[in-house]
């Protein structure tokens, strides 16, 4: 069940005018949040600002307790492991070693009553990384679907360029996972934000108050506020609307979705041809993708007062333009939203909006392969441990230095790194069958 929300604790969250109090709170679209490892719990804990029902999953302590606006009934701690130090099969043991609590949170009515489940984490480290697709792969067994699609998805990081070749390997595990359940049709879409682009698209980002935010913060303040306003603007009555149904059909096909948006002051904006490049652009989520030919599914939503900006001629424009732009979507939805009741809300004020001259675009597309630097991030680690191998094959058995006989050291069992296609690879079917779900009875923690 949602909770109420506290205005005062908005932090940085910022909504725009058309957001009336009471939209929040009667808003009719329900989401419940599985947030795990350390960027799940940051995200969640902005998204429970807004009275969100959300789940935090941790091995760490430490990651738990800085989560301050999650409920402590809803904060879970894997017991028996202080932080997965980054490690595949530690975060796998976790999982599955306190997997009755997992069971607990799948099986809890607000995961069984929501409108969509996103389950978040970060690709890289150990929990996120790990416990992501083994809890998307336990939610097709309970999640009852949309119109015949699966009525979850995912919220994840990808690592930046920067990052250690470890988290960079760690990535393409969990990525690769979560592409099996793609490719398989038993998860929705996949919101990807990729860190590099959230990065540079940040940097000297200030809030309302000159206070200098990180990177990180403005990107969970920003996806919040995205999520939370699309999600309001199929509870508003229009002519033209953008429904529950639709927003809930577009979340539910399996592919990798990013969300866009972008403010027009003039009609004369309406002409420019990039208006939708622009607004996954300026997105918190990755926009890299080859809309037009990769796309599937998606959405255009145009919200404003009673003004002169949107007419039905420039509505149908628009309409045309966000056709060709997601051009191999068959169906994609749009919607036409009229609402005079402007208002502000934010942790700092609540003054009426004095923005009733402009109108703004939302715009999501769902599309089946992932982002470009992504995708060439994994070919480039894939070729860079190749190499390496190669290195250590041309060394051979060449003598090394021995010490042992100038100090007496403990022995350690060093554990070999496992590739994809090993044991680890907890989501690759063992069996013949044409139930994917009861390919998922051997191979995952239940």
């Amino acid at each position: 069940m949602e909770m109420e929300i506290e205005h005062r604790k908005l932090g940085f969250i910022k909504l725009e005018g058309f957001v009336a109090h009471k939209d929040i709170s009667e808003r009719k679209m329900k989401y419940c949040f599985i947030c795990v490892g350390q960027y799940g719990g940051r995200q969640g804990d902005e998204l429970a600002r807004l009275g969100y029902s959300v789940f935090a999953i941790n091995t760490s302590d430490s990651d738990l307790a800085d989560l301050k606006q999650i409920p402590e009934d809803r904060i879970i701690k894997l017991e028996g492991f202080e932080g997965a130090a980054k490690d595949i099969k530690r975060g796998q043991d976790a999982i599955r070693q306190n997997r009755d609590q997992i069971i607990d949170i799948t099986n809890h009515p607000d995961v069984l009553e929501a409108d969509h489940v996103f389950v978040i984490g970060g690709m890289g480290g150990g929990t996120g990384n790990v416990a992501t697709p083994m809890i998307c792969a336990a939610l097709a067994k309970v999640r009852k679907p949309f119109n015949g699609k699966p009525s979850f998805g995912a919220i994840i990081s990808v690592p930046a360029s920067w990052e250690k070749r470890g988290i960079k390997k760690n990535a393409r595990w969990g990525l690769a996972h979560l592409q099996d359940l793609v490719n398989k049709e038993v998860i929705g879409a996949i919101l990807v934000v990729d860190n590099d682009k959230l990065y540079n698209l940040t940097q000297s980002v200030f809030s309302d108050t000159n206070t200098s935010l990180t990177w990180m913060d403005y990107g969970n303040s920003e996806l919040t506020s995205l999520l939370a306003e699309v999600s309001i603007l199929t509870s508003i009555p229009s002519s033209k609307t953008f429904d529950l149904d639709e927003w809930r059909d577009v979340l539910s096909t399996p592919g990798y979705l990013s969300l866009g948006k972008i403010t027009i002051q003039t009609s004369e904006e309406i002409e420019n041809k990039k208006i939708f490049k622009e607004a996954f652009t300026n997105s918190p989520t990755a926009s890299d993708y080859d809309y037009d030919l990769d796309s599937v599914n998606g959405f255009m939503a145009v919200v404003h007062p009673r003004n002169e900006i949107i007419t039905d001629s420039s509505f149908k424009q628009l309409e045309e333009q966000f056709g060709e732009f997601v051009e191999n979507a068959e169906k994609p939805h749009s919607g036409l939203i009229e609402n005079n009741n402007w208002g502000m809300v934010t942790s700092r004020t609540r003054k009426p909006s004095e923005d009733k001259k402009k109108a703004i675009i939302y715009t999501g597309a769902v599309s089946t392969n992932l982002p470009e630097r992504i995708s060439r991030m994994l070919v480039e680690i894939t070729e860079e441990e190749e190499k390496l191998e190669k290195k250590k094959a041309e060394r051979g058995d060449k003598n090394m230095l021995d010490l042992s006989s100038f100090k007496k050291v403990e022995e350690k069992t060093v554990r070999k790194d496992i590739s994809l296609d090993s044991e680890l690879d907890i989501l690759s079917g063992k069996k013949d069958s044409k139930n994917i779900i009861e390919d998922f009875d051997e191979d995952l923690i239940f």
